[in-house]
């Protein structure tokens, strides 16, 4: 009986972590990045956010691809903060992250969980009826747009919305 009730209270405390929802990875264009040393400023400054995995930075295209942990807890003002702090413009993102669904069909939102990140969807082509995913939490790639210096954008242009398995 002991062994159950431990067992049963491992699998209630742990539930909350099988459930965490978080960036998985972030494409990051980057714009005035033309030197050496300034791609190792932002793989440095990327690498320094808790739960970044891996940090790929290319000097010929801009692009910064970032790889997480899985149960991060990063944001996206994070990354764009690494970014201005060096001194560069943060273009699009393009994203995969898990998070709830919530909202109306017709004006869904995706909420990262360990986060502040709250996105307001927009199909990026034509519109999935994504009615059946309400509630439950999901599996977004997209694009972020580029917001202003200090900012974070509050609309996601969602390519695909998948159930999180």
């Amino acid at each position: 009986m002991k062994n159950i009730f431990v067992a049963g209270a491992l699998a209630i405390a742990l539930s909350p972590l099988a459930a965490q929802a978080e960036y998985e990875q972030v494409n990051l264009t980057v714009f005035g990045m033309d030197c050496a040393p300034c791609a190792h400023a932002i793989h440095v400054s990327m690498k320094g956010i808790q739960g970044v995995n891996t940090v790929d930075v290319d000097l010929n295209t801009g692009l910064v691809t970032i790889k997480l942990s899985p149960g991060n807890n990063a944001t996206m003002r994070q990354f764009n903060e690494a970014v201005e702090r060096n001194g560069f413009t943060h273009k699009d993102a393009n994203i995969i992250a898990k998070g709830k669904l919530n909202g109306t069909a017709t004006a869904p939102f995706l909420e990262v969980a360990g986060t502040q990140d709250r996105y307001a969807l927009s199909p990026a082509a034509g519109g999935a009826d994504i009615a059946a995913l309400l509630g439950k939490t999901v599996t977004v790639a997209g694009v972020l747009p580029q917001s202003p210096k200090g900012k974070v954008s509050d609309t996601l242009r969602y390519s695909t919305i998948t159930e999180a398995q």
